[in-house]
């Protein structure tokens, strides 16, 4: 009897403590997590330092075959929008590397784009976990405070017009 009641409270401390461990999904006005890489220039990144103004931040893979027709897109809005920074963060781990990312991948895949914009990051694999990434291409809408105005996952004709909705808001 004393076993079952000590797995018992056992198995209370586990239910209850477990949902606490549980990554937080980010939600539309939140605050966007931190951000720190270096840009394919070697200069270091930080979120909580970019301009004072909406952004687009965009997660990317190289492998990642939406994110080819994706980013040259984003590119072209770049251009087009002045009032909106455009980040695009490669946030998945290289399995071939100790490291967590690729230089050599990551500059070789953005070489191979029409167009990428200005602020490519080399981002670490845990954004994924902090962003509640399920897979490339995921893009969030910032304000210029980096609060969160709108997660968009995937690219498709949909995404494409949240983003132009939401651009010329802006």
């Amino acid at each position: 009897m004393k076993l079952y009641s000590h797995i018992k409270i056992l198995l209370c401390f586990v239910l209850a403590v477990f949902p606490l461990q549980q990554a937080h999904a980010i939600s539309v006005g939140d605050k966007a997590p931190q951000i720190i890489g270096r840009t394919t220039q070697g200069e270091l990144f930080a979120l909580s330092r970019s301009a004072k103004k909406p952004k687009v931040v965009n997660f990317f893979w190289v492998q990642c075959v939406p994110c080819k027709k994706e980013i040259p897109l984003l590119a072209k809005k770049e251009q087009q929008h002045s009032t909106v920074e455009f980040i695009v963060v490669h946030a998945e781990a290289n399995p071939n590397t100790e490291n967590n990312y690729d230089i050599d991948a990551v500059e070789k895949f953005i070489n191979t784009l029409s167009g990428s914009p200005s602020n490519v990051v080399l981002g670490s694999p845990r954004l994924k976990e902090l962003y509640g990434i399920k897979g490339f291409p995921h893009s969030v809408l910032l304000s210029a405070d980096n609060t969160i105005e709108k997660v968009l996952v995937g690219f498709n004709k949909n995404t494409i017009a949240q983003l132009e909705s939401w651009l010329k808001k802006q």
